[in-house]
């Protein structure tokens, strides 16, 4: 068997990176989705102390941490963010890497992985990956999608607090422009899974 192909998706916030993992899911390709792995570690005793440490009991509701609270903390605080960086970072590429051994069967008949991974860049975690693909939709689209959830100030506020999408489409393998129907989106996605298969 060749090597597994590890394709690191990312993007910018409400570019709809999920809408394209779900089209390589149809496809049969697995998928690990880095923001359910962090749900998952939320949830553990452990993390839960370090993170009240971190950031005060007001994290808490109902007894699962708030990630609202959590999110409009490190927006506002660098050093904050900087520290729950620190903490939860590692954990998810040991749980990435988890995943893959446990589910290696099922992706060796594709022969691909795909990570869906917000902070690709962010992280500097360019070298864990074969490929990185990049989606993309224009800043009008993105906020009428999102404005039943966000206000237009909530959309440019996360926006500020990650790497430009300009600087991610340069260093990108493959750029996904998502601005269209979900059919010509699937169109580009089966046209890249043709040229990882064939790299």
């Amino acid at each position: 068997m060749e090597k597994i192909k590890r394709v690191g998706v990312t993007g910018i916030f409400g570019s709809g990176k999920s809408t394209v993992t779900s089209i390589f899911k149809k496809y049969g390709i697995e998928v690990i989705s880095c923001d359910e792995i962090v749900h998952f570690l939320l949830e553990k005793e452990n993390i839960k102390k370090k993170l009240i440490k971190i950031f005060g009991k007001e994290i808490v509701k109902d007894g699962k941490i708030d990630r609202k609270k959590i999110s409009d903390i490190i927006f506002k605080n660098k050093l904050k963010k900087k520290e729950l960086e620190n903490l939860i970072h590692p954990l998810v590429f040991k749980e990435i890497d988890k995943k893959i051994k446990r589910d290696i069967d099922k992706i060796k008949k594709k022969g691909i992985i795909i990570v869906e991974i917000p902070l690709l860049f962010e992280t500097k975690s360019e070298k864990k990956f074969d490929f990185i693909l990049v989606v993309s939709a224009s800043p009008e689209i993105i906020k009428e999608r999102l404005k039943e959830k966000f206000s237009s100030k909530e959309v440019e506020l996360r926006w500020r607090n990650q790497i430009p999408l300009i600087y991610k489409e340069k260093n990108a393998n493959f750029v996904i422009d998502n601005s269209g129907t979900i059919s010509q989106t699937e169109k580009i996605v089966k046209e890249i899974i043709k040229k990882i298969i064939s790299q």
